[in-house]
């Protein structure tokens, strides 16, 4: 991405034959630029980012495509003609960061040309529509199908958080289906992907009849008669097609079964069809399936407040369909492990009950999990430290640029910077939790002193790395404030430049991620690197892959900048 953005070489990307440009566009892929970090940003608040100051998706989402788009206008401005190829990659590009009006005009510039879709591209096309917006911003909070929601979609002018696929007279399911019928008078035939693209279209819109039809016409699965039968040997079989065959179904037909009848508030229809078509085709449920079901289950049992409260709960689930589908999925034969998402689900839940053990139970399996991603991104920052050092200790300029544009580098640093936002992302989990965690005052009853006296400064010290020094919390006598120097809402809730954890608290034995004192923990990266351009002076650290280092809030307001690198 680099070189071909560089202005040294657009003539060699203008004049490159067609078929080394083709090569050279399709390593520029999404699944290396956007999914990852789709994934990781997920879970988090555009607020939190922002606060933070990291990176936001749609930033991320926004340099892709416009560095994409540059590159194919330069290509183009030399005389060159984009073919199949390079419009089937592009549209890859819209689908993956879900944008409708970048495809639209992808797929206008296809017919503008005179390049005939296949089918790869008809799927493209309309997974970016039933995907549009939904990964970015506020949107990505607002996919389950209410009353509330369907008015919200409906607007021509729709508000913030809103501005994706719609419903009613921009009715999503209606462009996809004109895309499909256009595919079809084409001479081409659907396979999985374009009949779970239908599938998304119908549930965008509550168009559950829809849903159904398709998955009866497609595989023989009737959701309805699933629901009154709990016997498979008594329903008719699913479809037959040969494991080669583009309509066999595999574990993305499992996702959107999952997510699509999750969204409509059907979780236990969802369940059982996914059960069915796994036993009917063989297939595993992979993780990312039970993560998905997990998560709509989660969404459906929160309590509902304001005056629609009743219609928003349609759907509603009890809490503890959610403690049997964790016990479920994480046994024989699904073996799931759970995720920091997953254990911050469970003491959410455990919060509103005012189960205090079960809440700090997954607390302290969320930092655990936390610390391992910690170790993990620790031996990845080993790694580019020993390219720093070869780097600086090197005084041949020609083997220090052939170091520095070596591919080993880039692809280390991109390891490492998942990795980064990988802990960023369950740091800011643990800190909702200790959140959580010190504002509930009904732990253990309402006339209890046995929480504000002991157990609430056992877990203020436990947590303090994950807690600002400025806070209050409610006691039956009063209000006690904290003073310090950081609060919420800042990047660094703590003050000091180590790695935040948990600490060791005397005399409780449910505390067992303790490490030893601050002093002997590492200096955290952001801080880390700074020190970095004071250790190794000679490095250039403002140039690619390095200058990926400094990202986010990477300049320190604590300690000395200049200080030794450890």
């Amino acid at each position: 991405m680099d070189a071909m953005r560089d202005p040294h070489y657009a003539g060699m990307v203008a004049s490159m034959p067609q078929n080394t440009f083709v090569e050279a566009l399709h390593l520029l892929s999404p699944g290396y630029f956007i999914d990852p970090y789709r994934e990781i940003h997920r879970p988090l608040h555009p607020s939190t980012v922002q606060a933070k100051g990291y990176k936001s998706l749609k930033s991320i989402c926004d340099d892709f495509i416009n560095n994409i788009a540059a590159i194919v206008q330069l290509r183009q401005s030399a005389g060159n003609y984009l073919g199949l190829a390079e419009y089937t990659h592009l549209l890859d590009c819209a689908r993956s960061i879900g944008n409708a009006v970048v495809a639209d005009r992808i797929w206008y510039g296809m017919k503008e040309s005179e390049v005939h879709p296949d089918v790869q591209c008809y799927n493209y096309y309309m997974e970016a529509k039933v995907w549009d917006g939904a990964y970015t911003g506020r949107e990505k909070y607002n996919l389950r199908m209410t009353p509330f929601a369907y008015r919200k979609r409906r607007f021509v002018d729709p508000n913030e958080g809103w501005q994706g696929y719609g419903a009613a007279g921009r009715s999503v399911r209606k462009e996809v289906l004109d895309i499909f019928n256009e595919m079809t008078e084409a001479g081409y035939q659907g396979n999985e992907a374009t009949f779970v693209n239908v599938i998304l279209a119908c549930g965008r819109v509550g168009h559950l009849r829809g849903i159904k039809n398709v998955l009866k016409t497609a595989w023989n699965v009737n959701v309805d008669a699933l629901l009154a039968e709990p016997d498979n040997s008594k329903l008719p079989p699913a479809m037959t097609y040969n494991p080669s065959s583009p309509l066999h179904p595999s574990s993305r037909l499992l996702f959107t079964v999952a997510h699509v009848l999750g969204t409509n508030n059907k979780i236990p229809a969802a369940l059982r069809t996914i059960e069915f078509i796994s036993h009917a085709y063989s297939l595993p449920v992979p993780e990312r399936v039970w993560l998905e079901l997990f998560e709509r289950a989660f969404v459906l049992s929160r309590p509902r407040f304001g005056p629609d409260a009743k219609r928003n709960a349609k759907g509603k689930v009890p809490y503890d369909l959610l403690t049997g589908m964790f016990q479920t999925m994480t046994s024989t034969p699904y073996n799931v492990r759970p995720t920091v998402q997953i254990h911050h689900m469970l003491a959410k839940t455990a919060w509103d009950r005012d189960r205090l053990s079960e809440f700090l139970h997954h607390m302290r399996a969320a930092y655990n999990l936390l610390n391992e991603t910690q170790q993990e991104r620790k031996k990845a920052r080993y790694i580019i430290e020993e390219y720093l050092c070869a780097l600086h200790t090197r005084t041949n300029s020609m083997q220090r640029n052939e170091t520095l544009q070596s591919s080993s580098l880039a692809n280390a640093v991109h390891n490492y910077d998942i990795l980064r936002l990988h802990t960023a992302q369950q740091t800011m989990i643990m800190e909702r939790l200790a959140r959580l965690l010190v504002i509930n005052n009904r732990w253990t009853g309402r006339n209890n002193p046995v929480w504000e006296r002991c157990l609430l400064p056992r877990a203020v010290e436990e947590w303090q790395d994950f807690l600002p020094e400025s806070f209050v919390y409610h006691t039956r006598g009063g209000l006690v404030q904290f003073c310090g120097k950081t609060q919420w809402g800042e990047a660094y809730v703590n003050y000091h430049d180590r790695v935040p954890s948990q600490s060791r608290v005397t005399g409780d034995p449910g505390a067992d991620g303790e490490v030893d004192g601050k002093e002997q923990r590492e200096v955290d990266d952001d801080f880390f690197w700074e020190r970095c351009r004071w250790a190794f002076s000679s490095v250039d650290f403002d140039n690619p892959p390095l200058n990926r280092l400094f990202w986010g809030c990477g300049a320190p307001r604590f300690g000395d900048a200049a200080g030794d690198a450890e």
